[in-house]
């Protein structure tokens, strides 16, 4: 891009013309609902005009801002704000700045920022940022009427910050690139310094899962509520086209929803007019605007204490961020990674707060005063889910204790066998005791030993049962010396027999008188 003068102009035209038709578009979202409802509302009384100045105070609760009824039925200012059209909205302004940011060429085309690209990048933000701003402000003065009257202030603060926080998103998105054989991709959250992109992620990871949480139980209560839902359809009885309208703002309240349904599995409570309450505890309701949507809300009265464990669902999305947090920073120092572990719970819980104020407001003066999530049930519960949850994978995957598990079960798993193998190390040689003792024992007649066994089976037990050899040699030498023994009793009474004859000849000499000498 050139330098030239232009390099101002041409930004700051961009930026303008975007903030024109994002509101242009915006409008004709609002407007053209209305006015199909006016249309086909035969019953009503309300004219054209009436569905565009009705049109634009919606549009400006969309931003975010405030409008002041005096219908006699709702008085008072009117503050909650119907996300899903804010997030069309901030949508919006992020595809157009990324069309601006494209136009600009930002990057070149070896991935690097060009010279002057954050200076026309900032100018264009500006001015789409300023417009729309001011152009929001006009349509909320034009919007005003007996009945209603959009607050001008909220609009131009509420239209700034949509255009901001949507054109940044647009801005940084333009910077995007795939990569190629020559030149390396180019990727928004890695733009932020280690270890903060991939806080980012796992953040954003973890807020996506915990609004989808909230989603999910939404939509359970929808399916399960489908008979109250459709009672109160019926007594509207809207028609064709009041129905497709009634579906459109039904649509954008659904997010509005999802984030008090998660503020609820939080361990929040979530307050939907003066003395009333949602919570896991107990259900409290009161008179509720006619809305089929509204019918989803459980019956009031107390739950059961297994509802408290739906908790687990939002801790097991902070946990999913958590696994990614720790797989990104693996190779970084660890520094950085105590860092990015600090970081991160702070981030959810922050990001989680900033949703559930800006799902907080009022319908009017009286009973509705106070609609969303009550602040002050939320902010404990919450912090208890997201640390003890990025504590519990910090733990398992942070640190040595996986690898220690592993090597205490591997030990433990090594003593437990070298028992078992000593224990049949014992049982083997008692067995061969008692085998060798047997062979020692003498043989039936008939072949078998005293118990009954034949000498086959005795042979084939010492088959199966081998004695030791220390075994064999003590009853080798056990034999020896029964031999021993019995060669001593032989001999001695050999010994006898020679001494008596000695003793009958000796006698016959000396004792002439004996018997035997006679003879």
């Amino acid at each position: 891009m050139s330098t030239d003068g232009d390099s101002i102009t041409t930004p700051l035209v961009r930026g303008l013309l975007a903030a024109l038709s994002v509101l242009g578009i915006g409008l004709a979202v609002v407007v053209v609902p209305a006015l199909a409802a006016q249309v086909a509302g035969t019953a009503s009384s309300a004219t054209a005009l009436d569905a565009v100045l009705i049109s634009l105070n919606v549009l400006v609760l969309g931003h975010g801002g405030g409008i002041m009824l005096s219908t006699g039925v709702i008085d008072g200012a009117v503050t909650l704000t119907p996300v899903g059209l804010q997030i069309l909205l901030v949508l919006l302004a992020a595809l157009s700045l990324r069309r601006v940011g494209h136009r600009l060429e930002l990057v070149r085309g070896d991935g690097v920022l060009r010279v002057g690209a954050l200076r026309d990048a900032g100018v264009s933000l500006a001015a789409f940022g300023g417009t729309y701003a001011i152009g929001l402000a006009v349509l909320a003065a034009i919007g005003r009427s007996a009945d209603a009257a959009p607050m001008v202030t909220s609009a131009v603060v509420s239209g700034a910050l949509v255009a901001v926080g949507g054109g940044l998103i647009g801005l940084l998105w333009s910077l995007r690139r795939e990569p190629t054989t020559a030149v390396p991709g180019v990727r928004v959250l890695e733009l932020l310094p280690a270890p903060y992109g991939a806080v980012a992620r796992s953040a954003l990871l973890a807020v996506l899962g915990l609004f989808g949480a909230g989603m999910l139980l939404v939509l359970v209560l929808m399916l399960t509520h489908v008979p109250a839902q459709s009672a109160l359809f019926d007594q509207l009885d809207p028609g064709i086209v009041g129905g497709l309208v009634l579906t459109l703002l039904q649509l954008a309240l659904l997010p509005l929803l999802a984030v008090w349904a998660l503020v609820v599995l939080l361990g929040g409570t979530v307050v939907v007019g003066t003395s009333t309450g949602i919570s896991l505890a107990e259900v409290q309701t009161g008179v509720l605007p006619v809305l089929p949507i509204l019918g989803a809300l459980p019956e009031p009265g107390d739950l059961p204490g297994a509802t408290w464990a739906l908790m687990l669902v939002p801790a097991l999305a902070v946990g999913l961020g958590a696994v990614s947090l720790v797989r990104d920073v693996a190779e970084l120092e660890r520094r950085e990674q105590i860092t990015a572990w600090i970081a991160y719970p702070v981030v959810v819980v922050v990001a989680v707060l900033l949703l559930a104020g800006l799902t907080t407001g009022g319908i009017g003066d009286g009973r509705l005063v106070h609609l969303g999530p009550a602040m002050g049930t939320l902010v404990l519960p919450l912090l208890g889910v997201v640390v003890l949850a990025t504590g519990l994978v910090l733990a398992v995957l942070a640190t040595d204790f996986v690898p220690w598990t592993r090597r205490s079960i591997a030990s433990l798993r090594e003593r437990v066998d070298a028992a078992e193998s000593e224990e049949r190390g014992e049982d083997a040689g008692r067995r061969g005791s008692f085998g060798s003792r047997g062979r020692t024992g003498g043989a039936a007649a008939d072949g078998t030993d005293g118990d009954g066994a034949t000498a086959e089976d005795a042979d084939t037990a010492d088959d199966e049962h081998p004695t030791d050899a220390d075994d064999v040699d003590a009853w080798d030498e056990d034999a020896e010396d029964g031999d021993d023994q019995d060669e001593d009793v032989d001999g001695a009474r050999d010994e006898d027999a020679r001494d008596e004859d000695t003793w009958s000849a000796d006698g016959a000499d000396e004792d002439p008188l004996s018997p035997r000498a006679g003879r």
